[in-house]
């Protein structure tokens, strides 16, 4: 079995604790159910460690063209730091996993109305 930190580029490996709970959702909906079952603890690890690294993170992705598919490490990579659009609001919002006052392991949904 290959380590998980040969699977992100070279200089993110201190980012491969977080693959197995990040870098296999694809969508918003995923990473926000995933945020709810977290534990605060686990989420602010997460931040503390991708928050100072967002700039080099963005300047890595950014070398690569737009339009063609990135190559898997970026991609997982991509993935992986998606996630501090949910995590971001837990700890600089809410301060917990979920949305206060609504309900615990909700999804959202939206949809755009059909044009006719």
């Amino acid at each position: 079995m290959t380590e998980p930190t040969a699977l992100l580029p070279k200089g993110f490996d201190e980012l491969a604790p977080f693959i197995a709970e990040w870098g296999s959702l694809e969508t918003q909906d995923e990473r926000y159910i995933r945020r709810q079952s977290l534990s605060m603890e686990r989420l602010q690890a997460y931040y503390d460690a991708v928050q100072p690294r967002l700039g080099a993170i963005f300047d890595h992705l950014d070398s690569f063209p737009y339009g063609p598919a990135l190559p898997e490490p970026e991609a997982l990579l991509f993935r992986v730091v998606l996630a501090m659009s949910e995590v971001a609001q837990a700890v600089e919002v809410y301060g917990q996993p979920t949305v206060p006052h609504a309900p615990a392991n909700h999804s959202v949904t939206i949809r755009v109305p059909n044009r006719a």
